[in-house]
């Protein structure tokens, strides 16, 4: 059974490495159309150019280079790639599935358990991201995040404890806790890559035409953190009934204690900003004719600077760099209460 649960967990990181690869593909195509287009135009346009007999208009020649029309996107390699991606959560999901059974636990007991679990999420909240948005370019930015973590097991053992150390044998609270925060990092590396694509684009223009415009970027980046930070409050609330339970007290400035509640302040202080954004000015107040000759109007509301936009998205680059220090990190590199789940 456990070798089985492998297979699946293989089989998934070979889905989210095709799927990565092909919503890259998918978002770059119609630049990569467009410059073969170009090429050919411009090659065309030389061998025009010197067909014609001298002293002939050169806008007969320019007629011959005009700009060819924009392609669109493959809809089929768009397809494939939500299809691979799918592919990846059914096979991590079998993989994790067939390991619980085998192990008679939850698979968190340790990083390659944990890394698998990770980029099971990533790829499962990304899948369903896109199908409520309705954006498959944001696949370019995430999916790579979702196969490297799947890749990152690699580096682990894959043997499963049988025998659970006694902090981690309380199977609800460790399921519900380790599920839940899970899942919360999953969702903030949703809007880790959203803040990608944004920082990409810039704030006032859009840099690069086959990417959603800056607005859009933020938009998702901003629902994701919605969704993730408050999941991540919880968990970490859940986490200090955990710490009760094995160690007899809530909250005891654990390393990995502490950098989650730090992850957590970090994309609160981009809540917080975001919500300092100002409306948009209004228009002055009108006033009847009668009442305008006696008494001033008032003039239109200056337009406050959002300064907070060009921080935006790298809080949240911020807040994902301590996700995954509270992740790796910690276990690796700090000795703490949670260090047994170092490998």
């Amino acid at each position: 059974m456990e070798d089985l649960a492998l297979y699946f967990l293989w089989s998934g990181l070979v889905a989210a490495g095709i799927a990565a690869l092909l919503y890259i593909l998918f978002a770059a195509a119609p630049s990569v159309a467009l410059f073969a287009q170009r090429s050919l135009a411009a090659g065309t346009a030389t061998v025009t150019q010197g067909a014609l007999p001298a002293g002939a208009s050169s806008s007969l020649a320019s007629a011959d280079i005009s700009a060819p029309a924009r392609p669109g996107r493959p809809r089929t390699l768009g397809g494939i790639a939500t299809f691979a991606a799918w592919t990846s959560v059914v096979f991590g999901g079998l993989g994790l599935a067939f390991r619980t059974i085998a192990l008679d636990h939850a698979p968190f007991s340790n990083l390659f358990e944990f890394s698998m679990a990770f980029g099971f999420a990533i790829a499962l909240v990304y899948v369903l991201f896109e199908r409520y948005f309705r954006t498959r370019l944001l696949g370019a930015f995430v999916m790579p995040v979702a196969f490297g973590l799947y890749a990152s097991a690699l580096v682990f053992p894959s043997d499963g404890q049988q025998t659970l150390v006694p902090a981690l044998q309380n199977p609800t609270l460790l399921t519900i806790h380790v599920s839940l925060m899970i899942l919360a990092y999953a969702v903030l590396a949703v809007a880790f890559g959203a803040a990608l694509m944004h920082i990409a684009q810039g704030n006032d223009r859009q840099r690069i035409s086959w990417l959603p415009s800056p607005r859009r970027a933020e938009e998702l980046t901003y629902r994701a953190v919605l969704v993730g930070f408050p999941m991540l409050g919880v968990g970490i609330a859940l986490g200090a009934l955990w710490a009760n339970s094995a160690w007899g007290r809530y909250w005891g400035w654990d390393p990995k204690e502490t950098a989650a509640l730090l992850t957590w302040l970090i994309f609160a202080v981009y809540l917080h900003a975001r919500g300092l954004q100002p409306a948009a000015a209004g228009s002055a107040p009108t006033t009847s004719n009668a009442s305008s000759t006696s008494l001033p109007t008032k003039p239109p509301p200056r337009r406050r600077r959002r300064s907070w936009l060009p921080a935006g998205p790298w809080i949240v680059v911020l807040g994902f760099a301590a996700v995954m220090f509270t992740y790796l990190g910690v276990n690796l590199w700090v000795s703490g209460l949670h260090s047994y789940a170092g490998v």
